[in-house]
């Protein structure tokens, strides 16, 4: 290719390339502009002069005619704000419960409702309501029945024991009411004027069933060797008292045993009957 051809080809090329420079620079430069004030517009901006329809006036003139008209009037004076309150601490009671305070409320509220309830049933099961058996008025039969008792026990006469009541229905001698009726209660007493005595089982000393020795004719603790006569009275041994008593009641012909009311048994040195004893003790550490 000669040389001339390589110029025909270049120079439209090199033509083509700067008219497309040239255009580039121009859009630029149109697009840097937009938005920006002319210069003339600039200038008179620093002289701070604007033509109205009433005259020339500075440029805050007419931004404060134009506060003017979009308020309608004057400009209110201002105010200098009042000095704050003093501050006081609100009352809980205005503010209301919180959420906290809710759940805080509730669980105290379900804790007081679920110990109540247990106090409740607690009550009911140390104190229950007794409709019948021991801890109950006890039937144990007619005077003939509980005398047939008498004769008949074992394993020695006059120490009849009646399971239902656990209890023993001791025959009270008739002359030694007179001695009785400085010791014993009303209610024990009504009792031994029919010539019965009830005696609960219980040794007052530590709580072991107390049964009768059939050579001795004395009730005699195996527990520990606590020793009563025939109607409970303390003789020996280490109880603090004669044997507990139950009340005695006659409705007609029918005994009934009361053994919901226990009566403490008379004081240690108490003889009424002046029985003494009649052979062996059944447990060691007895005297007569």
């Amino acid at each position: 290719m000669s040389a001339g051809t390589v110029l025909a080809i270049a120079i439209p090329i090199l033509v083509i390339l700067a008219a497309a420079v040239a255009f580039t620079s121009a859009r630029r430069r149109d697009a840097g502009n937009l938005g920006q004030l002319s210069r003339e517009t600039r200038s008179r901006d620093r002289v701070g002069v604007a033509h109205t329809a009433e005259g020339t006036a500075s440029g805050r003139e007419v931004e404060k005619a134009a506060v003017l008209e979009r308020i309608g009037g004057d400009l209110e004076p201002v105010v200098e704000a009042a000095p704050p309150a003093k501050w006081t601490p609100p009352d809980p009671e205005t503010l209301g419960v919180t959420r906290r305070q809710v759940l805080n409320r509730s669980a105290i509220t379900l804790m007081l409702l679920s110990i109540s309830g247990f106090g409740a049933a607690s009550l009911a099961f140390l104190w229950p309501q007794v409709k019948g058996g021991f801890g109950a008025k006890v039937k144990v039969g007619t005077r003939a029945d509980v005398d047939a008792a008498i004769a008949a026990a074992q394993p020695a006469p006059n120490f009849a024991y009646f399971v239902e009541a656990q209890a023993y229905i001791q025959p009270y001698p008739a002359d030694a009411l007179e001695a009785a009726a400085a010791v014993y209660p009303e209610n024990i007493l009504a009792g031994m004027r029919e010539g019965y005595v009830a005696l609960w089982q219980k040794c007052p000393h530590l709580g072991c069933k107390v049964p009768a020795c059939a050579s001795s004719q004395w009730f005699e603790c195996p527990c520990h060797g606590s020793q009563y006569n025939r109607v409970g009275e303390k003789k020996a041994g280490p109880a603090p008292r004669g044997m507990d008593q139950f009340p005695i009641i006659f409705d007609g012909d029918d005994v009934i045993i009361d053994t919901g009311t226990v009566v403490q048994g008379p004081v240690i040195g108490t003889n009424t009957t002046n029985q003494g004893l009649e052979g062996p003790h059944c447990t060691s550490g007895g005297h007569g």
